[in-house]
């Protein structure tokens, strides 16, 4: 009778189905350095009732095993006891976690009863927090590893792979029935990812950050390094930062070069520039006398240094950052079109870089100015960028006025082994090569300026260095404008820039404030590490002759 019925529920006690992990891919650096990767850890748990022994009591056994285990698993015997004569169910009662294999191997040995052990998957960083911004970090859903952050959670799908399964069928005695199994559906392992970013450079980069935020106790420092003409970025570093294996949770793991926005200052001079030689009717040699102070939009305009009789070409006015100069150079174009330029250099919309929480920056249309806006804009106040947005500006400039989409990942091995590169970046030209050669030209003159004020940190011998300094001023939680955020952005080598290096440090609070001051010593300890690191010889070059000063 209902004998359907009852073969049905034969078939459910019978049939199990056991869901099989994929492993996740690795991530690597450039040159094949594991930055991240998938092993095999254990979970030691004991089943009471099955801790018997024909010679001893089973009080004498759980005594016996808890002190075997005690050894392998770094803990007292009587921490073991405890939890074997106090379990989570009747059956059950986890000992340890986190498990590795030589050790697990090692209890294997002992042949204990009742102890048993279920593999599982951790995720390990053997370089501890080196681009852990860039990496993110794993949590676990359901016992499968899932990305919570940077690239772990943005190619979470990637390197994850598919998790498969089989159905088997076990006995009466609880033993698996061999071959009578029904279907399998296979594991697909995760894809590994090849960064462009150089692990040394990332290291030196980051640590180059922790020791000037320590000695201008500032907020934070970021450094961005980026290969103009592939658009791969070989390090993206910030200080402070977090450890991947033990952060659980994604608001403790910003990633500062993509995430934080700082108005850019001086730094952004060049796009208003590049805006009035392009459509302004302005050559670097047009000349401008730079009084002490000037009003536009009712607002009040003048420059940190300034001497009686300055007159400036635009080559000068860039060369030493006078915002009275620009902001009568930014009257040569509409305001439309100093916002397009803006737009054009990727201010205000996200890089494509592809990472979780990026900040496309703060650029406000044209219908929300003020009557100061065009002028604040035009020397980097009240547009407000990410690090990354700002190597690419100068990116732009160095690849000869043709913008690099940024990317972080070189290519992908599947797990058949086979590697596949990224396709070339997209590129779009945001302004005319002669313009940006003009523009390099005069941002060689850049270091010999600093350098007459005792900040040679643009000089390294045997490259014509082409930099820009930047000091803005920010809003801070009990003030108008009483943060200053310091910038220090540099192309080498000579007029043809493999390299751009942008350095930012906000909220310098002890030794200055200014760009050359207190980001330009991490610009040439990061540039000098570079240049070796990637084995750029000197070139030679020297900078060219540009006249700053008008007739």
């Amino acid at each position: 009778m209902e004998s359907g019925t009852f073969r049905q529920l034969a078939s459910q006690e019978r049939e199990q189905t056991i869901h099989l992990p994929a492993l996740r891919g690795s991530i690597t650096g450039a040159n094949g350095q594991i930055l991240a990767m998938t092993v095999v850890t254990y979970t030691v748990y004991a089943d009471p009732p099955e801790i018997v022994s024909p010679k001893l009591t089973h009080a004498a056994e759980e005594q016996q095993v808890a002190s075997a285990l005690a050894d392998p698993l770094g803990m007292t015997a009587a921490a073991i006891l405890n939890l074997i004569q106090n379990p989570t169910s009747q059956q059950y009662v986890a000992l340890a976690t986190g498990v590795s294999t030589e050790v697990s191997n090692q209890i294997t040995a002992l042949d204990l009863p009742g102890i048993a052990m279920k593999e599982s998957y951790t995720r390990s960083y053997p370089d501890g927090n080196i681009a852990a911004n860039i990496i993110g970090f794993t949590g676990t859903d359901g016992g499968v590893l899932k990305g919570g952050a940077g690239l772990e959670l943005a190619d979470n799908a990637l390197l994850a792979g598919r998790p498969g399964s089989e159905q088997v069928q076990f006995g009466t005695d609880g033993q698996e029935i061999p071959l009578a199994g029904g279907t399998v559906t296979p594991v697909v392992n995760g894809s590994d990812l090849r960064l462009t970013i150089v692990p040394a450079l990332q290291y030196a980069a980051e640590q180059d950050c922790a020791k000037q935020v320590a000695k201008t106790k500032a907020a934070n420092c970021t450094v961005v390094i980026i290969q103009p003409k592939t658009g791969h970025v070989l390090a993206m570093a910030q200080w402070p930062t977090f450890n991947p294996s033990t952060i659980t949770n994604a608001s403790e793991a910003t990633d500062i070069p993509v995430q934080n926005v700082f108005q850019p200052g001086s730094t952004a001079k060049v796009i208003t520039a590049s805006a009035a030689f392009e459509r302004g009717g302005q050559t670097p040699m047009s000349a401008y006398t730079i009084p002490a102070e000037i009003v536009e939009g009712g607002q009040v305009i003048q420059d940190a240094e300034w001497a009686p009789g300055e007159h400036y070409t635009i080559a000068g006015i860039i060369a030493h950052s006078s915002n009275i100069g620009m902001s009568q150079v930014a009257n040569h174009v509409s305001e439309q079109t100093q916002y397009d330029y803006l737009k054009a250099f990727g201010l205000g919309q996200l890089t494509g870089l592809g990472l979780p929480g990026e900040s496309a920056g703060l650029l406000p249309p044209v219908s929300q100015w003020a009557a100061d806006t065009r002028y604040t804009l035009s020397f980097g106040q009240g547009v407000a960028a990410t690090a990354i947005q700002m190597a690419e500006v100068y990116a732009t400039i160095a690849n000869g006025g043709v913008r690099v989409q940024p990317t972080l990942i070189e290519g992908t091995t599947s797990s058949a082994g086979k590697y596949t590169p990224s396709a070339p970046s997209a590129t779009r030209r945001v302004i005319q090569a002669k313009t940006a050669h003009e523009l390099l030209q005069i941002l060689q003159q850049v270091p010999a300026v600093d350098e007459a004020g005792d900040q040679p940190w643009g000089i390294i011998p045997g490259y014509a260095i082409a930099a820009k300094t930047g000091t803005s001023q920010e809003a801070g939680p009990k003030c108008a404008l009483c943060v200053y955020g310091s910038s220090y952005i540099g192309m080498a080598p000579g007029n043809d820039p493999q390299l751009v290096i942008a350095v930012n440090v906000q909220n310098p609070r002890k030794g200055g404030y200014y760009g050359d001051v207190i980001a330009g010593p991490v610009f040439y300890q990061v540039a000098k590490d570079a240049l070796a690191a990637l084995d750029i010889p000197p070139d030679g070059a020297v900078p060219a002759q540009v006249r700053l000063n008008a007739p």
